[in-house]
């Protein structure tokens, strides 16, 4: 469509679910000029205090900030037909903000299972995040895009299943069409 703005492809999942190695593994195969992709935390992620000064509350930032980004896909990356937006936010404002920008979108929640993300917290330096309100916030992200009407995809398995599954929900945002839940692949 001539002035359409782009279709978005919200992904959202708890820390260690796998969502910048999702994006790692989609830069590796695909040039960032023909898909790109919006890293959530890319500008920082304040303090809580900073939080709470600027925007009354993390959940006020996190909204803010999922506002800025759609708006951001929607004016800056205007020429292209889909963009995805990878964090960690509620898919409520994610939708939100699409529907008031007029943009066709999709929500996915990459869920890992609570052993899996500690471990990936682990190797990545960041234990700490594998805490009891970690495993809630991932809890609450798989129930909420499920209730919303988005799609959780399972982030255990290796990075090329997950890309590939993402892919299909990619291809059928842009064919308008729902996705066929991928079947795991067995070496």
């Amino acid at each position: 469509m001539v002035g359409a703005p782009p279709s978005l492809l919200c992904v959202t999942g708890a820390s260690g679910a796998g969502k910048t190695t999702l994006l790692e593994t989609l830069r590796a195969q695909i040039e960032a000029r023909h898909l790109p992709t919006l890293a959530f935390d890319s500008l920082g992620v304040p303090t809580p205090e900073q939080m709470t000064a600027g925007w009354e509350s993390g959940r006020g930032w996190q909204k803010a900030m999922t506002w800025h980004w759609v708006q951001t896909a929607k004016n800056v990356f205007r020429t292209h037909p889909l963009v995805i937006l990878e964090g960690s936010f509620d898919p409520q404002y994610a939708i939100a903000a699409c529907t008031a920008n007029r943009m066709r979108f999709a929500v996915v929640c990459l869920h890992a299972d609570d052993d899996v993300r500690r471990e990936r917290l682990a190797k990545r330096g960041q234990p700490e995040l594998a805490n009891d309100e970690m495993c809630s916030w991932a809890k609450y992200l798989r129930e909420h895009t499920q209730q919303l009407g988005g799609v959780v995809v399972d982030s255990n398995p290796a990075a090329d299943q997950v890309a590939d599954a993402l892919c299909a929900h990619a291809v059928a945002l842009l064919a308008d069409t729902p996705a066929e839940p991928l079947k795991p692949r067995r070496n």
